[in-house]
C-alpha cells in the first residue's frame, strides 16, 4: 500500500497555508490522522512526495510542496527531495547553496494559489 496523492495533497496544502515545514514524523501522524493508513516516517515518503510534486507541476506548474517536508535532526528536506520532479534542482554541493535553493522553492510554495483539490 502506497499513500494517497489526494490525502497527501490536502494536508500539504494546508501547510502551505499556515506558511509552515514539518517533519517527516509530523507528516505520518497527520498523514494517519486523516486516513487511518500508518507510514512509517523514515522511507515511506520519497516516492510519493517526488510522484506529486511531478503531477502538481506537469498539471498546474506548481512548485515543489514537498519543500515543506524536513528531516527532524537537519530542519531541511531529505536527500529524496533534491531532483525529484523537473522543478526541482539536483541537490547543491555545499550548505549554502542548498538552504538558497529550497528558500526559493519555500517562496514559491508560500505564493502560490494551491487549488482546493488535487487536479
Amino acid at each position: 500500500m502506497t499513500p494517497n496523492l489526494d490525502d497527501l495533497y490536502q494536508i500539504l496544502r494546508a501547510w502551505a497555508a499556515q506558511r509552515t515545514c514539518k517533519t517527516y514524523s509530523d507528516l505520518s501522524i497527520a498523514y494517519q490522522s486523516r486516513t487511518g493508513d500508518r507510514f512509517e516516517p523514515h522511507g515511506s515518503w520519497d516516492v510519493p512526495l517526488g510522484e506529486l510534486n511531478r503531477r502538481l507541476h506537469s498539471a498546474l506548474g506548481a512548485p515543489a510542496i514537498s519543500a515543506l517536508v524536513v528531516k527532524k535532526d537537519t530542519k531541511e528536506p531529505g536527500g529524496g527531495f533534491w531532483g525529484c520532479a523537473t522543478n526541482v534542482p539536483p541537490r547543491p554541493t555545499s550548505a549554502d547553496a542548498r538552504l538558497a535553493a529550497w528558500a526559493k522553492v519555500l517562496n514559491d510554495v508560500h505564493a502560490y494559489p494551491w487549488p482546493p483539490t488535487y487536479p
